[in-house]
């Protein structure tokens, strides 16, 4: 595993050294990295990894599907939490654990006053670690996470529903709305036919990885 991630990490390193989006605003666009995320072992998980730890799980037994995702949701919508929830039906989960042990990382963009900031992200399931390409630049495997998720399959056969938590953990970095955004976004680009060849593609032909193709599939324009 740890020579799959090094040829993986070689090979990011040479499509952030080799490519050059016309995208004058891009934060990321002169961005270099060698490595990988920081792993969860360099850093103290924000969420238990057992579900048990954060809700009474024999109350969620006795609920529905839609019952626990209302349930789950709710929990996650104080704002002062710095905390946000979703659920994956079990489907969107397999493929999701399926495609993230396949291809590991990504890239999304994030938008800033003056650009594009480039954020880069490692499925390390169960959880998922997104942090900002300059700061990984910077400090390398000690780059700490803007947002990490954390995945809890423990309803999957009896409700059909995996639970998700993100933590934000740079709050001057990312708000919570964005941190919902990027949630749901990770997601959809791991699960969807449509667009997940654009995430393998980053993670098995890095060359070919055209980050104006990433912000169409988004809507975005080349500047914000």
């Amino acid at each position: 595993m740890q020579q799959a991630r090094s040829k993986l990490a070689l090979a990011c390193r040479r499509w952030m050294l080799s490519t050059q989006p016309a995208l004058p605003a891009l934060a990321g666009s002169a961005l270099q990295a060698g490595g990988h995320v920081a792993g969860v072992s360099g850093i103290s998980a924000p969420s238990p990894t057992q579900l048990d730890q954060i809700v009474k799980l024999d109350h969620l037994l006795n609920k529905s599907g839609d019952e626990v995702a209302e349930i789950w949701e709710q929990y996650h919508s104080d704002p002062k939490g710095g905390r946000v929830g979703t659920v994956m039906t079990a489907a969107d989960y397999r493929t999701f654990v399926q495609r993230a042990k396949e291809s590991p990382m990504f890239v999304l963009p994030l938008a800033r006053p003056q650009g594009y900031e480039t954020l880069l992200v490692q499925a390390q399931l169960p959880f998922v670690l997104i942090t900002g390409l300059e700061e990984f630049k910077r400090h390398g495997e000690s780059a700490p996470p803007y947002l990490t998720l954390t995945h809890y399959a423990e309803l999957l056969d009896s409700h059909g529903l995996a639970l998700v938590r993100g933590d934000v953990i740079h709050d001057k970095a990312l708000s919570l709305s964005q941190a919902r955004t990027i949630m749901e976004v990770t997601r959809a680009f791991y699960v969807s036919d449509e667009d997940y060849p654009l995430v393998h593609t980053f993670n098995h032909r890095p060359a070919a990885f055209r980050f104006d193709l990433l912000l169409g599939k988004l809507g975005l324009p080349a500047e914000p």
